[in-house]
C-alpha cells in the first residue's frame, strides 16, 4: 500500500513538472498557424500578321496608241491572319514631251548640249541629240534605210534608200541656202542642167554638180546657181544656214500654176536640224503654208522663181519635257452601270490627253466596291464585305485605254503612272468571337460609322454582307 501511494505521489510531482515547464514555453514564445497561398498565370498569345496589299495583273505596252486598251487588274489581299476592311483609290502623274516651236536663229546656238539625251532615252529614240536648258531640239537622222517596197530587200541600194534628211530633200528642187553657201550633188543619170552662166549643158552621170561659190576644193566639176533642180539622193550642203526645198504636189495647166509644198532644215556643219512640221495633214516636216512665197501671178510658173521667206512661218522643231502631277490632272468620274470608268485629263481641244481606266465590280453589297466622292481624293472606293485572312478581293481595276479622242497634236511621247493606293484598317472582334457593333477603330481613338452616324450592325464572319460602308476618321 505504502509503495503504491509513493507511485502516486511520484506521477503528481512529474505533471506539475510538466505543466511548470509548458507555461515557461508559452510564456517566451509565439503560436504558429497554417497558411495558405495561391496563384493563377492567365497567358494571353498574341501573333497578328497583318498584311493587306494590292495584287495586280499588268504587262505594259512597248508603244501605247490612241484606243488602244491594256489588261491591268487590280484587287486587294490579305495575306496575314487578321480580318481587314479595304478602301483604293488612283493616282496618276505624267512625264510628257511636246512640240515646242521657235524662232529659227541664223545659226544654231553653239552652247546647245551635243547628245544630252542619252542613247535608249525616249527622247533620243525621237531623235532629239541636243538640249538647251529645258528645251530639245531635234535632228534629222541620215541613217539609210532600204525601201523594200522598191528593191525587196533591206540592202541600201542608192535610188532605192532614204533617210529623214533625204525625205526633207525630196522634190529635187533647191530653193533658198545661205548667201555664198557652197553645196553639191552628183548627178546619177544623163543629165541638162543650166550652169553659173545661164547656159545648158548636158553632163553625163556621176557628175560632181556645185554651187557657183564651189571652189576646187569641192570637186564640182560644174558650177550652177542656187535656185535649181538638185538630186535629193546626193545633195551635200557643206556651208552653215537654213536651206530650203520645193516639191511638186499639183502640176497646173496652161492658165494655172502649179501647186507646191516646201521643206527644210538647218545645218550647222554637222547635224541637220529638223524644221517644224505643218499640222495640216501635210508629210512630215513640211513647212506651214506661208513659210515660203513665190514671186508670180497665176501664170504657169517660169524656172527660176523669186521666193520670200518668212520667219515668223519657219520654226525649228523643238520639244520640252513637262512633268505632270496628280494635281494637274483632271479626274471624273462616270457611273454608267456595267461600264463605270475613271478618266484623267490634261490639257484642252486638240492638245488634251485622255486616259479611260475601266472599273469592275461597282456596287453596293457583297464583294463589291463601293464609289464614294472625297474632298481630298477625286474618288474613294470602299470595299463592302470585310477582307478576311488569306483571301482577295473582287477586282476593281479593269484595264487602261488611250482614248481614241487624244490627238496626235497632244504629245511627242509620254509615261504615264497609274498609281494605286490602299489603306486597310483590322477588324475588332468581341469576347464573344464576334465583330463588335463598333468594329473599326479611326487613328484617333474614335470608333467609325457608317455615313448616316450609326453604328454598322453586328456582323460575324459567316454573315454574306458584313457592312455595306464605312467613313473612315
Amino acid at each position: 500500500m505504502a509503495n503504491k501511494k509513493n507511485k502516486k505521489n511520484n506521477e503528481k510531482r512529474v505533471l506539475a513538472a510538466a505543466l511548470c515547464i509548458s507555461v515557461v514555453a508559452i510564456a517566451g514564445s509565439t503560436f504558429a498557424w497554417f497558411t495558405s497561398k495561391d496563384e493563377v498565370t492567365n497567358r494571353l498569345s498574341a501573333s497578328a500578321a497583318y498584311d493587306v496589299s494590292i495584287a495586280e495583273d499588268f504587262q505594259p505596252p512597248e508603244d501605247w496608241i490612241p484606243g488602244q486598251t491594256i489588261n491591268k487588274d487590280v484587287s486587294a489581299v490579305n495575306t496575314g491572319n487578321v480580318d481587314a476592311f479595304v478602301r483604293m483609290w488612283l493616282e496618276g502623274e505624267m512625264s510628257l514631251m511636246k512640240k515646242t516651236s521657235i524662232g529659227i536663229p541664223d545659226t544654231i546656238n553653239p552652247d546647245l548640249d551635243l547628245d544630252a539625251v542619252d542613247a535608249g532615252d525616249t527622247m533620243y529614240a525621237l531623235g532629239f541629240k541636243f538640249k538647251d536648258s529645258d528645251r530639245y531640239y531635234k535632228v534629222l537622222s541620215t541613217t539609210e534605210r532600204a525601201n523594200a517596197a522598191l528593191n525587196g530587200t533591206d540592202t541600201a541600194v542608192n535610188d532605192n534608200t532614204y533617210s529623214e534628211v533625204k525625205s526633207v530633200q525630196a522634190g529635187g528642187y533647191l530653193v533658198s541656202a545661205p548667201a555664198g553657201a557652197v553645196w553639191t550633188y552628183t548627178t546619177e543619170q544623163q543629165t541638162e542642167i543650166t550652169n553659173k552662166y545661164g547656159e545648158k549643158q548636158i553632163v553625163p552621170a556621176g557628175t560632181v554638180v556645185g554651187s557657183k561659190n564651189a571652189t576646187s576644193g569641192t570637186s564640182a566639176e560644174v558650177n550652177v546657181e542656187a535656185n535649181c533642180p538638185i538630186d535629193s539622193d546626193t545633195f551635200v550642203p557643206q556651208t552653215p544656214g537654213l536651206y530650203i526645198f520645193r516639191r511638186n504636189i499639183a502640176l497646173g495647166n496652161a492658165n494655172t500654176a502649179d501647186t507646191y509644198e516646201y521643206s527644210g532644215y538647218v545645218f550647222d556643219g554637222t547635224n541637220y536640224f529638223a524644221l517644224a512640221n505643218d499640222t495640216a495633214g501635210n508629210s512630215d516636216y513640211t513647212l506651214p503654208v506661208g513659210a515660203v512665197t513665190v514671186a508670180t501671178s497665176t501664170s504657169p510658173q517660169a524656172e527660176p522663181l523669186t521666193y520670200e521667206l518668212h520667219d515668223d512661218y519657219i520654226k525649228l522643231y523643238t520639244a520640252s519635257e513637262t512633268v505632270v502631277k496628280n494635281d494637274n490632272l483632271t479626274w471624273t468620274y462616270d457611273d454608267t452601270a456595267g461600264a463605270e470608268k475613271l478618266t484623267a485629263t490634261y490639257g484642252t481641244g486638240d492638245e488634251a490627253i485622255f486616259i479611260d481606266v475601266a472599273l469592275a465590280n461597282i456596287g453596293t453589297t457583297g464583294e463589291t466596291w463601293t464609289a464614294k466622292e472625297a474632298t481630298d481624293k477625286t474618288t474613294t472606293f470602299y470595299y463592302n464585305n470585310d477582307l478576311e485572312a488569306g483571301d482577295s478581293s473582287a477586282k476593281l481595276v479593269d484595264s487602261v485605254t488611250l482614248s481614241p479622242n487624244t490627238k496626235n497634236e497632244a504629245f511627242l511621247a509620254f509615261d504615264f503612272d497609274l498609281n494605286v493606293f490602299l489603306e486597310s484598317v483590322q477588324v475588332t472582334i468581341g469576347e464573344n468571337g464576334n465583330e463588335k457593333t463598333t468594329p473599326v477603330e479611326g487613328a484617333n481613338g474614335a470608333f467609325a460609322s457608317t455615313t448616316d452616324g450609326k453604328a454598322p450592325a453586328s456582323a460575324t464572319a459567316q454573315d454574306a454582307a458584313e457592312i455595306a460602308d464605312i467613313a473612315w476618321n
